[in-house]
Order: C-alpha cells, then structure tokens, then sequence
C-alpha cells in the first residue's frame, strides 16, 4: 500500500480475492478498523465505510541539547543605502537561523524588488549556491532583461559576476516555485503570483519551505494599498519566520513595517517602522531613518480645530514624525553646507 494514499476494503478483498460476507472478510474488516487503526497504519478517510487513509510512519528524532545558542544560526546581511550610509538596523532586531523564510510584501513600484535584490547581493557570500527567480526578469526567449542588466550594474557594490560567471542562478519561474528552490542555498523569489487561486498561497508556502532545507528564502508577495496582509490574506504569513511590509510614504519616499517576527532580539521588534528612499532608477536605497507615529495626531494625519479636520501641523499629513527629532535639522544644515559649498565653488 503505498503512503498518503486512499484504500478500500472492496478493492483489498478484490486483490486478495476474499469473498464479501466471508470469514476472512470479517477478519480483514476488523484487522483494517482495529488492529491497523490502533496501530496508526491507517485511519478512517471520512468519505465513506470501507476507505482508509494509509498514514505516513514517522519516526521519533533522536536529539540532545549539545552545542551553543548560536547554532544554526545564519549571519545574515540586511539592505542598507550605500550611498549615505543609513540602515534599518535589522540585524540587530531579528535572528534568522537555517532553514527560515522572508516574506516581504507591498505595493506595486514601492521598493519590494530593490528589497530582494538587496537581500540576494547581500547575501551571495552566505550560502554556497543562490537563485533568483522572476519572470519579469527575463524575455521570452530565455534571456536576461535590459532593465534588469541596467539595475545589477547600478548595483556597483555587489560582485554580480566572477570569471566571467553570474554568481547567481537567473530562473525564468512563473509556476511550481518549490520544485526551483536551490536546497540549502539561498533563494529570491519575486514574486509569486497565483492569479484567481490565492487561497493556495499556504501550500505554495509551506511546500517552498520543505524545499529550502537548512537554506533561507526570500519571497515577495503582492499587497493592496493600505491593506494590512498580502494577497491571499493572513494564510500568506503562516510560514514566514520574518515579514517585513513595504507601503508607500508621501510621493516620492517608502515605508518599510516590520510585521511578524518568529525570533525578535528585543521586545519591542514587530510594528517598528522605517520610511527610505529609492534612487538609481530602483537600484539603490537612500535615506533610511526610523519613524514613530505622530504624537499630536496619533497617526491619524489630521487634527480637530473645531467642527473641522485640519492637516497635522506635526506630521503634516504623514502620520508619521522622524524618531530622531535632530536628523531634521542636521539635514537642513548639511542642506544649507552644501550650497554654501557649490556657491564658494568647493567640490561637494
């Protein structure tokens, strides 16, 4: 009988050629409903008398408690702008370990790419084999895309090519993603799109997962603007270890959420927030800073003047307030330095 497969007492009696009604019909009943089932061979389906599930045997782990708390543990690289040298800070927030995934979520042009591409060359030292996969990264004839060429050079601090060689697989994967997953490497998936069957978005999780063994995934889902889930709703994080969420800020600028965490360094790790530019054409972060949610509007983006909402004169509009409420002022002052600098004819 072969595993996590259906069987029938009809079909069994008919392979053992056993006659319905016979004594050896009743000993096989009662060896299928009694003896295997107190065994854990097989169970009742539930579609009918007669249909049995055959149950996967699943050995106890043998295990000890040796080693350090380190173990496991991946020494991973989060983006950061290398340009003025700003950062979110992530590795001292969150420990990710073998075998983990990265869910990142959010809206259409907001910086989910710039994200995964961040994670993947950040990361290429870390694993000895990496996968990027995409359809909108190649053409139709199997090749790589001009945009995509023109974003990696942009990316000038990452060693895309060694001996003439991409360091990475380019998979041209629309479909199937976990039979693609490199197996103990470190895979980028961007992004996942499962149009009209969105309640599969668990399974295809779950089975991606199964596929990376002691690797690390990074996988990108659609979101809804302002909507609190990617596509396929809270189903689409139940096998994410980090999710990080990705909304826009204002009209030029991102917000980046830290959402679940299963191993958060801190106590305070799920919610905090950081807004960051993207420049290069979407190759590069820029001014990355934490914020907090405006304490005069609570987040709100308005504040009551009588029977009227006016807009935060905090915030103004933003919800948001810079955590460090001096990187303003430093800014209006390197601001004000460096046109000083361009108009006394100083190289800036």
């Amino acid at each position: 009988m072969a595993i996590n497969k259906k069987v029938n007492l009809r079909d069994v009696r008919a392979y053992l050629k056993i006659e319905p009604g016979s004594k050896d019909d009743q000993n096989l009943r009662v060896l299928m409903a009694v003896n295997l089932v107190r065994d854990k061979t097989v169970k009742p389906s539930g579609d009918g008398d007669g249909t049995y599930k055959v149950l996967e045997p699943i050995i106890p782990v043998n295990f000890s408690l040796d080693g350090t708390d380190q173990e496991g543990v991946l020494d991973v690289h989060f983006p950061r702008s290398y340009i003025d040298d700003t950062t979110f800070g992530l590795e001292d927030l969150v420990e990710l370990s073998k075998g983990d995934m990265i869910l990142i979520t959010g809206e259409t042009n907001y910086g989910k790419t710039t994200i995964a591409l961040s994670i993947l060359g950040e990361n290429l030292d870390l694993f000895p084999v990496s996968v990027l996969m995409g359809s909108e990264y190649t053409s139709s004839a199997g090749e790589i895309t001009p945009k995509l060429k023109r974003r990696l050079r942009r990316m000038n601090w990452v060693k895309w090519i060694e001996d003439g060689k991409p360091r990475f697989k380019l998979l041209p994967v629309e479909h199937d993603y976990e039979d693609y997953v490199e197996r103990d490497g470190l895979t980028a998936i961007d992004w996942i799109s499962l149009p009209g069957e969105y309640y599969l978005v668990d399974r295809v999780m779950k089975t991606i997962k199964n596929s990376e063994g002691q690797g690390l995934t990074a996988v990108v889902l659609q979101k809804n603007k302002a909507a609190e889930f990617a596509e396929g709703g809270q189903r689409s994080e139940r096998y994410a270890d980090l999710v990080l969420k990705i909304d826009r800020f204002g009209e030029h600028e991102s917000l980046l959420t830290i959402g679940k965490v299963k191993a958060p360094k801190g106590k305070r790790v799920t919610g905090r927030t950081w807004a960051f530019g993207i420049t290069d054409y979407g190759a590069n972060l820029i001014d990355i800073r934490e914020v907090i949610k405006c304490p005069k509007c609570w987040g709100k983006g308005y504040v009551k003047q009588g029977n009227e909402n006016k807009r935060c004169p905090s915030c103004k509009g933003m919800k948001y307030i810079d955590k460090d409420p001096k990187r303003e002022q430093r800014k209006e002052e390197n601001d004000g330095k460096q046109h000083n600098d361009r108009y006394n004819g100083a190289t800036v």
